[in-house]
């Protein structure tokens, strides 16, 4: 079996990162293509819709616990001793262990979902009538096997991320979408579109739920086809190995805890919104998959490249390599997210009339709302990781926690404050709240654990971040709010599609303009390393040219004799991702 390239430095770790962007775009794309389709397919006030994403919410809310802060935190710095000694054995027992407790916690859980199906949408929902419930519930009984197949998930891409294969978990949702893709256009061949509960028939029904579920099949079991090539050997068993035992304590606790923050904040959430207009929520599932994009595509590739060589990084006793790779990558996390924030707030309005030509305000608000929270959800995507990594779980978890806990009482206040149909972005505001503070609260939590050095030019990097998206996005927005139509009888979709992109590629300029100046220390790498990874630049120097012997140029496994290569174009740790083939209402 292959070892791991060698520790990569900032550079290569932004190489790696651009390649996961790149290829993330790609599966995102195609989910983004999904919820559009799903949009379509249910309308903005459908309660079947509605019903659909409430009870979909339900699994997905415990994988996002599970993969945000407990198991997917959980792989990574188990097994980095282990690949980065070459023993097969402890990373067989240790990935072994982690499969059997995923299982063995999650198909109880599973099995009680699905027996108490309807008393849990009745909670979830805000006053659903008689038959939202048992719609909700039959839906959710078929949805709870999800849970035991996203904890395999977890468990397989957290084994992928320490070898550094990075392909197959960004290939993983790319195949989930287009599964659940063929599922909504099933349900519209047999329904038709717009349908309401009372209209759809129980077949049309079990086509979306079960086809949802065949879509998390895929997401997880199809990690098994880069595991073979790895070689590993993994037997059932409860006991983790001397070395990894010491670990699992500290790690499982602060999952515990962030399981915790999360899932009241989620439910408090969906609560707040399923109590606003008729369809509120499958609102809140655009806006969140809108959010997601720019999260998943600009910071989640660097805090992903950076996760494993962190992690080696302690276990070898590095702690200045540790502290060399955190700092660049938290600055550039930091400047991507505001980019990020900036696109979003400035592309509200086409995003909203694309989806729903015509729509008002209060859709272009919800997506915007969500926008500042990108900054510290970015920061959250690699703090904790940073943390987890130098076996720091339990502050990373304590800061966690009251970032989550502060989304609850915001999200209450807000939407008393507005009107019903801004209940959404009172939501998103709410959530923007609590990320912002959970992204300072570990970026404290970070200096004292790893000193200052860890987050040299933090703040910094930080001001030129909000200065050059501050700008963008007002000029972004600006650009988009007064370009007049294409011409008359160009489709509103098109004009909106139209509209949308060249409001993006304004932020893009003005964000490069203000910031490359200021920062080109950070800036310079990201964008040599995208162009690398263009098309038709494959092999110049890349991790794709496949040299013997060699990290590559982005620091991923390309040594002879290796098990298999790749990248990752995964959004989330070591889970099966946001992106997961799923229309949801949960971060």
């Amino acid at each position: 079996m292959g070892t791991p390239a060698p520790l990569a430095g900032a550079g290569r770790v932004a190489g790696a990162a651009a390649l996961i962007a790149v290829l993330t775009v790609v599966s995102r794309l195609v989910g983004f293509g999904r919820t559009g389709i799903f949009t379509w397919v249910m309308g903005e006030k459908s309660d079947l819709g509605g019903m659909y994403v409430v009870a979909n919410s339900i699994p997905n809310i415990v994988f996002e616990i599970v993969a945000g802060g407990a198991l997917a935190s959980l792989v990574v710095p188990l097994l980095a001793g282990a690949v980065a000694a070459g023993d097969r054995a402890a990373v067989s027992a240790t990935t072994g262990v982690l499969l059997t407790w995923a299982v063995t916690l999650l198909v109880p859980l599973a099995v009680l979902v699905a027996v108490f199906a309807e008393p849990i949408v009745a909670l979830t929902a805000d006053r659903p009538s008689a038959a939202e419930i048992e719609a909700g519930g039959r839906m959710l009984r078929l949805f709870a096997p999800q849970l035991p197949l996203y904890g395999v998930g977890i468990v397989l891409t957290g084994v992928l991320q320490s070898y550094r294969r990075f392909a197959w978990p960004v290939i993983a949702p790319l195949l989930s979408s287009v599964t659940v893709i063929g599922v909504y256009l099933a349900f519209a061949a047999v329904e038709g579109v717009h349908p309401s509960i009372a209209e759809a028939g129980r077949g049309g029904e079990l086509i979306l739920s079960a086809g949802t579920t065949l879509g998390v099949v895929v997401l997880s079991l199809s990690l098994l086809i880069p595991l073979r090539r790895l070689r590993l050997r993994p037997r059932p068993g409860y006991g983790f190995p001397a070395d990894a035992r010491a670990r699992v304590g500290g790690l499982a606790l602060a999952g515990a805890v962030t399981v915790i923050g999360q899932q009241i904040a989620l439910v408090v959430s969906l609560n707040q919104v399923s109590g606003g207009a008729t369809g509120a929520p499958v609102v809140f599932n655009l806006a969140q998959t809108v959010y997601l994009l720019p999260w998943a595509v600009l910071a989640v590739p660097l805090a992903v490249a950076a996760y494993p060589t962190l992690a080696a990084a302690h276990a070898a006793g590095d702690e200045d390599g540790y502290r060399r790779t955190l700092a660049p990558t938290a600055r550039r996390v930091l400047l991507f997210s505001c980019l990020g924030a900036a696109a979003l707030v400035a592309t509200a309005e086409p995003v909203a009339q694309f989806f729903w030509p015509g729509s008002g305000p209060a859709l272009a608000a919800a997506i915007a709302g969500f926008g500042p929270g990108l900054l510290g959800y970015g920061l959250f995507a690699v703090f904790t990781r940073a943390l987890y990594a130098r076996g720091a779980a339990r502050p990373a978890a304590a800061a966690t926690l009251a970032g989550w806990l502060v989304v609850p009482p915001a999200a209450i206040g807000l939407a008393a404050a507005f009107p019903t149909d801004y209940r959404v972005f009172a939501v998103g505001v709410a959530n923007s709240v609590g990320m912002l503070v959970l992204g300072m609260l570990l970026a404290v939590v970070v200096v004292r654990s790893a000193g200052p050095s860890a987050l040299t030019g933090f703040t910094r990097s930080g001001l030129v971040g909000l200065l050059a998206g501050t700008l963008a996005a007002l000029v972004g927005a600006a650009l988009a709010h007064w370009m007049p139509d294409f011409g008359g009888g160009t489709p509103a979709r098109v004009d909106a599609l139209l509209q949308g992109m060249l409001s993006g590629v304004a932020v893009g300029v003005v964000f490069l303009a203000v910031a490359y100046p200021l920062d080109r220390h950070d800036v310079r790498p990201l964008l040599a390393a995208v162009r690398r990874r263009l098309p038709g630049r494959v092999g110049r120097g890349g991790a794709a040219s496949g040299r013997s012997g060699s990290a590559g140029q982005d620091g991923l496994a390309g040594q002879g004799g290796s098990a298999g290569r790749g990248v990752e174009g995964r959004r989330n740790t070591a889970g099966p991702g946001e992106d997961d083939g799923k229309e949801r209402v949960s971060r």
